[in-house]
């Protein structure tokens, strides 16, 4: 049986790791730079517009999250399945 206090250490622990993993994540942006760049370029060499400038940015920041998850924030996506796994009650989201 928990106690309120051990409770509250749970839910504490849930949101530090959801923070940790949101900063983590959102200080990934090179590839979104990349693909913003990269379609610039290209569109004015073709003179396509701006559309491959916006197909290269949402396919740069597909690129950040996966990258962002799988290998930059490595360790916080850990902590946060291990936290959300291991407490119970409604995720945190």
């Amino acid at each position: 049986m928990t106690t309120s206090s051990q409770e509250d250490q749970v839910t504490a622990n849930k949101k530090a790791s959801h923070e940790a993993l949101t900063e983590c994540l959102l200080k990934q942006f090179y590839f979104c730079g990349g693909g913003v760049g990269l379609g610039a370029a290209y569109g004015i060499k073709r003179r396509a517009g701006a559309m491959p400038m916006v197909i290269g940015g949402l396919a740069g920041t597909a690129a950040d999250f996966i990258y962002g998850y799988t290998v930059a924030c490595k360790d916080e996506a850990q902590n946060y399945e291990k936290s959300k796994s291991s407490s119970s009650g409604p995720p945190l989201l």
